[in-house]
């Protein structure tokens, strides 16, 4: 298995930053909702197909910006354990992530075993001790 070494710090940084730019754009564009000729204004409802449409449409930029949240969320944690030499280390069971993995989901906390485990219902154990690299 090929795990992340510092030397991957840089190229790791900029996957994060391309990424942030991403989702605040994303959260931006939920905060100052357009109509299709891009002006903010809002359009005027008149019958029942338009406000079905309209609800489907808030209901989805909702679940959108939900997600640019938590995923924003997570890049900042990647961020800060790239800053303490943590990243590429998994925060339940201290064992190094496999590069491919870190490399699809740069945010990725955990190993795949132990996010396997989290989401079959057993709690995150996060270590108390320090995640000093091996």
């Amino acid at each position: 298995m090929d795990t992340y070494d510092n030397s991957m710090a840089a190229g790791f940084r900029q996957l994060l930053a391309q990424r942030e730019t991403e989702l605040r754009a994303t959260l931006h564009a939920a905060n100052a909702p357009v109509d299709a000729s891009g002006q903010a204004e809002p359009r005027e409802v008149t019958d029942f197909k338009d406000v079905a449409t309209e609800l489907s449409r808030a209901t989805i930029d909702d679940a959108k910006a939900e997600h640019a949240a938590k995923e924003l969320e997570l890049l900042l944690a990647a961020r800060a354990r790239l800053d303490d030499a943590s990243f590429g280390y998994c925060l339940d069971c201290g064992e190094a992530i496999d590069l491919r993995r870190l490399q699809a989901l740069p945010t990725a906390p955990l190993c795949t075993a132990c996010q396997s485990i989290q989401e079959h219902g057993r709690p995150l154990m996060t270590r108390q001790k320090s995640l000093t690299p091996p």
